[in-house]
């Protein structure tokens, strides 16, 4: 994720607004939807 992260911060100077957005919340979701997949197998091996 972190390297990602990286990614979007150095992405071209004249990548539109509305691109970086649309990463940036790509990532925010993808990272729910791995803590949510972590906490489901933390639940299951209890």
């Amino acid at each position: 994720m972190s390297l990602a992260k990286e990614r979007i911060k150095k992405a071209p100077k004249d990548t539109p607004k509305e691109i970086l957005k649309t990463w940036e919340q790509e990532l925010v979701d993808l990272e729910l939807e791995l803590n949510n997949l972590v906490d489901d197998e933390e639940d299951n091996n209890e």
